[in-house]
């Protein structure tokens, strides 16, 4: 199977809409509304056999771009899902109960970038430090380092906030 019959087969599948960005002969990007994550993925994952590789996470200006990256291996070519989280609704359908390798990247790019997923099993804190509040993810453009760095200390001849408090 080629892209363009890859392509063809997930139009036919999903009866979705889908935004097709070929890259090159190795390449292509599926864009797709959020809402049909889940069903997209499935297709890629269980009935036309791809490869699970990793997800990935973005704030762009128009709010948590997620790319999850799909590999077919004997027929060489690269499949990333495309979605978008706005910034006033950052949820996403988990897709852990579809691929269990997504377990712990939902959690990392929850972590980073606040993205909720919903119908996770178990989502917790991953890689995010213990001085950063529920609520502060450092991955976002808002984040404010030098705010964090002073409120803790990091500066140079900085004291935590606390210590100043005393």
């Amino acid at each position: 199977m080629d892209i363009k019959e890859f392509v063809e087969i997930l139009n036919n599948k999903s009866k979705v809409q889908i935004e097709v960005q070929q890259h090159s002969h190795k390449r292509v990007y599926i864009r797709i509304n959020r809402e049909n994550l889940k069903h997209i993925a499935q297709i890629i994952f269980r009935d036309l056999g791809a490869k699970f590789s990793i997800s990935t996470g973005i704030h762009i200006r128009e709010g948590f771009e997620v790319l999850y990256h799909f590999t077919f291996d004997k027929d060489k070519f690269i499949c990333t899902l495309r979605t978008l989280a706005p910034h006033d609704d950052p949820v996403l359908d988990s897709l852990a109960t579809v691929i269990p390798g997504t377990l712990w990247i939902e959690r990392e790019i929850h972590d980073i970038l606040g993205v909720q997923f919903t119908g996770h099993p178990a989502m917790k804190r991953l890689v995010k430090s213990e001085f950063l509040e529920e609520n502060e993810f450092p991955f976002r453009k808002d984040f404010n380092i030098k705010k964090f760095k002073e409120k803790h200390g990091l500066l140079p001849n900085s004291q935590p906030q606390k210590e100043l408090q005393k």
